[in-house]
Order: structure tokens, then C-alpha cells, then sequence
């Protein structure tokens, strides 16, 4: 049986292995590059500008002095690309991050459990604070952008995300598809064996570069070329020019390599000797990543990373395989059929409106342009002039269908500015938003995705690389909060040699997940944002009024009101509230509702009326038998009506008024039965006073 492993390339021989892998990656995306050049033409307005199969010359057909070829070039094609990539970062991604889950199991105890459940939600806020503000720093929406317009024009583009070797920092770069070599015919770039970063680099800056070895860096030359693709070449040359490069801006082609290796008995001393800490999580047949640079098949530097996954990520506007069709050949045919029908209609303006005359064969005339007018000699016959000639309908009819095919393939209406006539109402426009959306549902997917990957690829390189606590400045209502975050790696390892960790410090762990919230719920546009937030209010108001929302929550709806309205900075609104000042008394109208209200309140709750009344005399008589009960008149009436027999005696309940009255008159009591009604809260008082003072008689019977 063959042997299949893959043979171990020794460090001397890593910068030819990359020259390898780049020449057969270069091979295989061939075909893709030519029109990738031809691309990028369309794209700067050059449309009639492409390299011939042939001869292998830059061909453009637009600069040829011919009057029947096309020479306008309407950049309707590259408007469109931009209108897909402004149509899909107006939802305006943002990354949100999970808490680190927590068992039960682990914290038996609740009041624990409940702990350990609000810190790492604490946690997971903090941390997505320290990404949103790391996406601010890195300039990341503006990268992505880039991104969407190389994937327009190649396919696939690519950001690399590696720490600093240097501080405590996250870099962040936009590759196009010139620049990384892979095997395009997979659809993951992380399926594949190796990727590999050509750029041209200042020959200084590779010279002084640490990392380096010395004594390989003697080897090296400067050949300054603009780019390791040999189209990509010849685009820069004629976009930017070629000639003398002075000495101190001399390049090289320097090549960075990651490559996929499993761990076996070839390559394990060698692991073992560069990276010993890595074996101790990995094993024999563990797949580790070998990260080497070369220039002029030089090695400069050959290494293993504690990594997993290529420091890139791409993206694509469809799923499938890196190398596919990009979206700007979708526009070429009909944006070229545009072309040649403008640039003849613009033939015709100029030949017409300019005029056309008629003259004798061999007789000549001049026209002469002078302030008053023409004037124009002949020598015999005048010449006549032909009437203007009108274009057909049926052409600009064609130049509309045009139009219609190429915004078939991309955005259109208010993406482009092209929002129908009569058509004002911000409802209209965020419906028709709404449905240009709706027909990117793919690209925005794949762009929400990239944004997600792009997080944790972060996320991953601060979780190993901060090693010390990194101070995050956010504004939190308007006022400036501060906290420290750190990489688990790092935590690890003080914990291992012994030194203490900052109670406070936020750590970043490598197994986060992320979310991809989206911040254009409300509405796609600003009018749109504005009506959506005032319908929220008035859904909200009879939950304010009633008591449900608290003051802190309504803050919350408001300040999300006022930037709505982009009303500016909200922090003396919101310590205005804080305060609880008025700006005005109330007046005698709002005084005389205020009392109305209150008494209509009391009415529901039952504490005024009929029924209330009748609760008052219950708890009078039950204040007035406690008292009876006391002075022990109420035991001896019992007895006496006992004595005269089941049929003749009467419960206390059942008595009428004027019995209660006398019944009060034999034990000492004087009471009408105006004043049970009045006397009802002392009553209940003694009752009360009686509960506490078991068997304790009022010093006062009356």
C-alpha cells in the first residue's frame, strides 16, 4: 500500500515549498484572474478595456479614433455595486455577545447560583463593549465596505485579523483575491491545506524585522513589483505607472505562509523544539498550524502557532465554492449595450445639432462665426441646410429596458436615488426599501455572517494574546465608565505562577459565541426610524400612564427618542429627570382634576360609599360585642336568656337596634345608634388593643 503522509518539509526548505504553493495556486485561479483584471477596468469606468487571449496585450477599444465604435461609458455598473453594499451595511450589523453558560448542578446553592448568573451576563456585557469599541478603533465598517467591493469585482475578498508582536494590540487588514493563494475550489477557506499571503513590502522594513533570522535576510534582493500576480501587475502599472524606484522605496514580494501539518514521528522533534507547549494538549494525528515567511524562495522565519483556524476570514456575496462568479459580470453585457447606444445618441446630438448642409460637388463654402450671428460664403450655389432629424422612440424605449435589466441584478429605486415620481410618504419609500432588501436576502446573510466570524476571530486573538489588563473607555449615558479586560490565557497563566488576578477585570474567553443583531428594525430610513418610534410611543403611553413603565424605563424610551431625532447630547434631559423638579406649579384646574381623580380612585377601591359605610357598622358591632364580651354583661345576658328557654332566647346578631341600645344601657353603656355609626374606629381600636392585651379589661367601660 502507498504511503500517503504527507512528507515533512524541513525548515531550509519551507521558502521553496511556499514558491510550490503559490505556483499551483496560481495555476488554478488562471482563468478567474483575467477577468478579475478586466473587473477591476469596468469598475474605474474603463469598459471597453480587456487583455487579448492572444497576444496577451491590454486591449481598449474605447481609445480607438473610429467613429463607429462606442466611446461614452456610463458608470451604471460600478453605481450598482455600491448600492448593493450600501443597501447591506443600512442594517447596521452589530455583534452581541452569549453569557458563559451555568449549571445548576455546579451551585447547589440559589443565592450562589443567582451570583455567579448576574456576573456573567456582567460579563458578557462588558465584553461586547470592548468589541463594539475594538470595531471602532480597527475602522471596521469601513473595511467591511471594502470587502463588499472587492467581493463585487473578484468574488471573494478577505480580512486578516493577527495580534501585534510588539503591544498589546489586534491589527486588522483587507486582502484582496490577487493577494491569497488557496485552493478556490472548496467552499470554506478553512478547508484548505494552506493559504498564503503575497504583498510587496518596503525592503527596510523586512530588513529590520526582529523576527527574522539574520543571517537568511544577506540572501534577499529587491525586485519591486507592485503586486506576485503577474495581471494584477500589469493593472497597477497602468493604473499607477511604472519607472525608477529609489533605494530607500525598493520592495520585495514578501510571502507569508500558514500551512495545515498533523502532528507525526517526521515533524515531532522538530514541534517539539519550537513549540513544546503545544503537545500538551495535542496528540499524534492532531492537526497544528505552521506559520512561516519567505521572500526570493528565501525562509525567514518558520514557527507553529497555538491555532487552530487561518487568521482570515472572507466573504462572498452567494454561498458555493471562494472562486465563483462575481456579481460585476452580471452588469458587464447590458451596461456595454448601454454604452453603445448613449455614445450613438451622443454622435447624433453632435452631428445634428451642429447641423448638416448640402453643397455642389467641387463648390465650396465657409461659415465664419462672428458676434452677430454666422456668415457664410459661397462661391456660386448657396448651400442649403437639412432639416433635423428626430431619434426614433423605439431607442430610448431600449435604453429604459437597459436600465431595467441591469437593476434586475442589483438594487434599484431609492438605493440608486431612483424613487418614483409622486411617490413622498416615508411609508411608501420603507416599503419600497423593504423590498430591495428583501431581493438581497443572500448577500446580507453571507454579510452577516462575515461580521459574526469576524468577532470571534477577535475574540480568539485577545483571549490569547492579552496578557495583561487592557483599560476600555465607553460612554454610558452620556458619562464615561471604565473597566479592565483580559485575556483567559493570560489569567491562566498568573494563576499558575501564582500572581493575583484583578478582582474586576473582564475576562475574554476563546470559546465565546456571538450574535449578529440587527439595528434597522425600526426602519430602513431616517423619516421611517422616526414614525416607527413615535408608534412606540403612543403604544406606551397608556402603560405609563397607568404606573407600569418606572422612571428609569421611560428614560430609556426617551433618550432612544431623542437620538432618534438626532436631538444631540441627552445628559442634562436625563439629570433634569434624575432631579425631579418641576418647571411649573400646578394650576387650580389641574389641582381640581388631580382631587377628582383621587376621589374616583378611592371609590374603586371601595374606601368611600354605601359599601364602605356598611363596612363601618360591622366593625362597630364587632367593636361594641368585644366591649360587652369585657365587661362580662354580654355572658350574663346569654344566661338569663338561656333560663328562659331555647325557643325565647336571641342571638346578639339578630337583635334589632333599639335591643342593642338597651342591652348597652344594663351594662353602664349610654349609645344611640347615631353614634354606633361615629363610634365605629374606637371600636375598632379596642378591639385591636384587646387582641394584644389578652385578658386585660379597658380601664375606661364607657
Amino acid at each position: 500500500m502507498a504511503d500517503v503522509t504527507k512528507k515533512y518539509v524541513p525548515t531550509q526548505g519551507i521558502g521553496m515549498e511556499i514558491d510550490k504553493m503559490v505556483t499551483y495556486a496560481y495555476n488554478q485561479r488562471r482563468q478567474f484572474e483575467r477577468k478579475w483584471y478586466e473587473n477591476n477596468f469596468f469598475d474605474d469606468g474603463y469598459h471597453f478595456r480587456y487583455v487579448s487571449r492572444t497576444t496577451g496585450k491590454i486591449i481598449d477599444v474605447g481609445e480607438l479614433n473610429s467613429a463607429n465604435m462606442p466611446q461614452r461609458s456610463i458608470p451604471k455598473a460600478s453605481r450598482q455595486l455600491r448600492g448593493i453594499a450600501n443597501l447591506c451595511l443600512g442594517i447596521e450589523p452589530t455583534p452581541s455577545i452569549f453569557p458563559q453558560r451555568i449549571s445548576k448542578t455546579s451551585y447547589p446553592d440559589p443565592n450562589m447560583y443567582t451570583q455567579m448568573l448576574q456576573k456573567t451576563q456582567d460579563d458578557a456585557k462588558k465584553t461586547g463593549i470592548w468589541l463594539t469599541e475594538e470595531w471602532k478603533e480597527q475602522f471596521l465598517r469601513a473595511k467591511l465596505t471594502l470587502m463588499m467591493i472587492l467581493a463585487g469585482k473578484h468574488s471573494v475578498s478577505f480580512m486578516k485579523i493577527w495580534p501585534d508582536s510588539t503591544k498589546q494590540a489586534i491589527k486588522t487588514m483587507v486582502d484582496d483575491a490577487f493577494e491569497v493563494y488557496l485552493m478556490g475550489n472548496l467552499s470554506n477557506i478553512q478547508d484548505s491545506p494552506f493559504m498564503i499571503e503575497a504583498k510587496p513590502m518596503l525592503f527596510d522594513e523586512v530588513a529590520s524585522n526582529q523576527a527574522f533570522n539574520p543571517d537568511q535576510i544577506d540572501k534577499l534582493y529587491a525586485d519591486n513589483k507592485m503586486a506576485n500576480s503577474e495581471v494584477k501587475q500589469m493593472y497597477m502599472q497602468t493604473r499607477f505607472g511604472a519607472g525608477m524606484i529609489s533605494d530607500n522605496a525598493s520592495t520585495l514580494i514578501l510571502k507569508e505562509g500558514f500551512m495545515k501539518e498533523r502532528i507525526t514521528d517526521q515533524n515531532l522533534p522538530d514541534l517539539a523544539l519550537k513549540a513544546g507547549d503545544l503537545l500538551r494538549s495535542k496528540k499524534r494525528g492532531d492537526i497544528v498550524l505552521r506559520h512561516a515567511f519567505s521572500a526570493n524562495g528565501v525562509w525567514l522565519m518558520d514557527e507553529y502557532l497555538d491555532f487552530d483556524m487561518y487568521p482570515f476570514v472572507d466573504f462572498r456575496y452567494e454561498p458555493g465554492p471562494i472562486y465563483q462568479k462575481p456579481i460585476m459580470e452580471n452588469f458587464i453585457p447590458a451596461n456595454k449595450s448601454l454604452d453603445m447606444l448613449v455614445s450613438r445618441l451622443e454622435k447624433w446630438a453632435n452631428t445634428m445639432v451642429t447641423g448638416t448642409w448640402y453643397k455642389r460637388k467641387g463648390e465650396g463654402f465657409e461659415i465664419t462665426n462672428v458676434p452677430g450671428g454666422q456668415v457664410i460664403e459661397y462661391n456660386q450655389t448657396p448651400p442649403v441646410q437639412a432639416n433635423m432629424v428626430n431619434v426614433p422612440a423605439g431607442i430610448f424605449d431600449l435604453v429604459g429596458l437597459l436600465e431595467k435589466f441591469i437593476e434586475e441584478q442589483g438594487a434599484s429605486t431609492s438605493a440608486l436615488g431612483n424613487v418614483p415620481t409622486g411617490i413622498k410618504s416615508g411609508v411608501a419609500i420603507e416599503s419600497i426599501k423593504a423590498t430591495e432588501f428583501a431581493n438581497l436576502k443572500i448577500a446580507s446573510d453571507q454579510m452577516k455572517d462575515t461580521v459574526r466570524r469576524i468577532s470571534e476571530m477577535m475574540i480568539k486573538v485577545a483571549a490569547k494574546n492579552y496578557v495583561q489588563p487592557k483599560t476600555v473607555y465607553q460612554m454610558d449615558n452620556n458619562k464615561p465608565s471604565y473597566f479592565d479586560v483580559m485575556g483567559q490565557s493570560g489569567i491562566d497563566k498568573r494563576q499558575e505562577l501564582g500572581i493575583p488576578v484583578p478582582q474586576e477585570v473582564i475576562p475574554i474567553r476563546e470559546d465565546t459565541r456571538v450574535d449578529i443583531q440587527i439595528e434597522s428594525g425600526m426602519g430602513y430610513t431616517e423619516e421611517g426610524r422616526k414614525n416607527t418610534m413615535q408608534q412606540i410611543i403612543t403604544f406606551l403611553t397608556p402603560f405609563i400612564e397607568s404606573g407600569m413603565f418606572s422612571q428609569d424605563a421611560f428614560k430609556v424610551i426617551l433618550q432612544k427618542l431623542m437620538d432618534t431625532y438626532q436631538f444631540g447630547s441627552t445628559q442634562d434631559l436625563m439629570e433634569a429627570m434624575d432631579s425631579g423638579t418641576q418647571t411649573a406649579p400646578l394650576n387650580e384646574e389641574q389641582i381640581t382634576q388631580m382631587k377628582v381623580a383621587i376621589v374616583e380612585a378611592m371609590k374603586d377601591s371601595g374606601m368611600v360609599g354605601p359599601e364602605h359605610d356598611q363596612k363601618l357598622i360591622e366593625s362597630t358591632k364587632i367593636g361594641v360585642v368585644e366591649a360587652l364580651k369585657d365587661t362580662g354583661m354580654l355572658n350574663q345576658q346569654n344566661k338569663q336568656e338561656t333560663a328562659k328557654g331555647p325557643s325565647e332566647s336571641i342571638s346578639f346578631k339578630d337583635m334589632p337596634a333599639g335591643g342593642k341600645v338597651q342591652m348597652a344601657e344594663q351594662a353602664g353603656i349610654s349609645i344611640s345608634p347615631e353614634e354606633i355609626k361615629q363610634q365605629d374606629q374606637q371600636a375598632m381600636e379596642v378591639a385591636k388593643q384587646n387582641a394584644f392585651n389578652k385578658g386585660t379589661k379597658p380601664t375606661n367601660n364607657k
